[in-house]
C-alpha cells in the first residue's frame, strides 16, 4: 500500500454566503499529497509527526484569512482545516495517529447529535 494520502478540502465558502459562485462554474477542490513512508505510524513519535504533516496540508489548501480580524472568515478557516484533518485522519487509518488526533481535540468518528426530550 502506498504511504501517500491525498488530502482535499472542500471550501465551506460554496455554502456560505461570503461567496457566490456562479452556477456554471466547474467547482475544483484544492488538494495536496502528504508522503508519509518515512515515518513510523505505529509509535507516538510517528504518529505526532504525520499528524503536523497532515495539520499543515490541511492549513495550505484552506487558505487562510488575510486578516484575524475578518472573523467570518477566520471562523471559516477553522472549520475547513478541522474538516480536512479529520477526513484525511479517518482516510489514512492509523491507529496511533487516530488517538493522536483525538488527544488533541481533532474529532475523528462519526459524531451523532442527541436532542434532548422535554418531558
Amino acid at each position: 500500500m502506498k504511504n501517500s494520502i491525498i488530502l482535499v478540502a472542500v471550501a465551506a465558502f460554496v455554502t456560505c454566503s461570503v461567496t457566490i459562485a456562479k452556477a456554471d462554474s466547474a467547482f475544483e477542490p484544492l488538494s495536496v499529497t502528504v508522503q508519509f513512508a518515512d515515518l513510523d505510524t505505529a509509535n507516538t513519535q510517528g504518529a505526532a509527526a504525520l499528524y503536523r504533516r497532515l495539520k499543515a496540508a490541511a492549513a495550505s489548501v484552506c487558505r487562510g484569512p488575510v486578516s484575524n480580524k475578518e472573523l467570518a472568515r477566520v471562523w471559516i478557516y477553522t472549520d475547513c482545516v478541522h474538516t480536512a484533518l479529520s477526513a484525511a485522519i479517518v482516510k489514512v487509518n492509523r491507529p496511533a495517529l487516530t488517538a493522536f488526533a483525538a488527544a488533541h481535540g481533532v474529532p475523528t468518528g462519526e459524531s451523532t447529535i442527541r436532542i434532548a426530550d422535554n418531558k
